[in-house]
């Protein structure tokens, strides 16, 4: 039996990681979090990550995602997609599996406050991805994180998904 993913993207310092605890929190079924952050972590510590110097480390995360999913395991993804491209390598590499794809969202005004107030990103970070995270992809929902605690945010997925 596979198990069911559910894709949560959006910018640095959206909500995602927040949404996807509170998700692992509520559902009765148990969820692996497979966090992009996780696979940037694997980075040897004096190459930086980033996408110039593992090109593909997106698309493994795709088919790690994958090989989970049939092996009947049920997994939250945490990712910012580079627009169309990472979501074509996720659609591609999940085909065949139950796949939701949740558009977590927020003003630029709250991420950037977020961003100060978290001190672990570059300053910028979420606005250089504002516009490129969601060119192109299609949504089975969106959530915005603006005006729900993640609680909320969790609750109203989980009532769309059923």
């Amino acid at each position: 039996m596979k198990g069911k993913v559910i894709i949560l993207n959006g910018t640095s310092s959206s909500g995602k990681t927040a949404l996807a605890r509170e998700l692992q929190m509520q559902y009765s079924a148990p969820y692996l979090l497979c966090a992009l952050d996780a696979f940037w972590d694997m980075t040897p510590y004096k190459i930086p990550a980033g996408s110039n110097n593992f090109p593909h480390m997106k698309l493994a995360m795709a088919k790690s995602v994958r090989a989970l999913a049939e092996t009947g395991h049920n997994v939250i993804v945490d990712i910012i997609f580079c627009g169309k491209k990472t979501y074509d390598e996720f659609k591609a590499s999940l085909a065949g599996i139950s796949v939701s794809v949740i558009k977590v969202e927020c003003p630029l005004f709250e991420l950037e406050e977020r961003e100060l107030a978290r001190g672990d990103r570059p300053i910028g970070l979420a606005q250089s991805q504002f516009r490129s995270v969601h060119e192109q992809v299609s949504y089975d929902l969106i959530i915005n994180t603006l005006d729900n605690s993640p609680k909320q945010c969790a609750e109203k997925l989980m009532a769309a998904l059923s």
